[in-house]
């Protein structure tokens, strides 16, 4: 028999939700430190990569100087959106981050992978919720801990079983 724990309990009840599909399926919500953690991780293994090519393609000092070559800039951004975007199309709506703690990407409706226009949306959706600030924290004071950019692209995150 397997010994309940009160913490497991108290996540399925907060955040637990019953998939139409099959209804002996759970969908839980990934909360917003989980993603922060996921957003962390996502950025040393994904950013510094493409700094380090910055670095060898500009060099040196257009990593310490970004006046003097703003394509260096321009490069690491298009690079990383790029490169996340299509993480999230290939690899089941998962970052390395996200993939490390079990979480992914789906569409809010069905619960199934969303279309490469929604994680398009998705992606200029975190600048959204970056100039507002508190369009991050929107997902704290709603039961399906969705965030300004995923109401924005109708997308949600949740945590994925085995």
């Amino acid at each position: 028999m397997k010994k309940t724990r009160w913490r497991d309990v108290k996540k399925y009840k907060t955040y637990a939700k019953t998939d139409n599909k099959s209804p002996s399926k759970q969908i839980i919500y990934s909360g917003f430190w989980a993603r922060a953690l996921a957003i962390l991780i996502d950025t040393f293994m994904i950013l510094t990569p493409i700094t380090v090519l910055i670095g060898i393609i500009f060099g040196y000092e257009a990593l310490h100087n970004p006046e003097t070559s703003p394509e260096a800039g321009i490069f690491q951004m298009t690079s990383y959106a790029l490169i996340t975007i299509l993480f999230w199309h290939f690899f089941k709506g998962q970052t390395p981050g996200k993939k490390a703690l079990e979480m992914k990407i789906v569409d809010s409706k069905t619960f199934e992978k969303p279309h490469l226009i929604q994680f398009i949306i998705r992606y200029f959706g975190y600048f959204i919720s970056l100039i507002t600030f508190v369009g991050f924290f929107v997902g704290l004071f709603r039961k399906d801990k969705r965030a300004l950019h995923d109401l924005i692209s109708r997308t949600a995150v949740i945590y994925f079983e085995k």
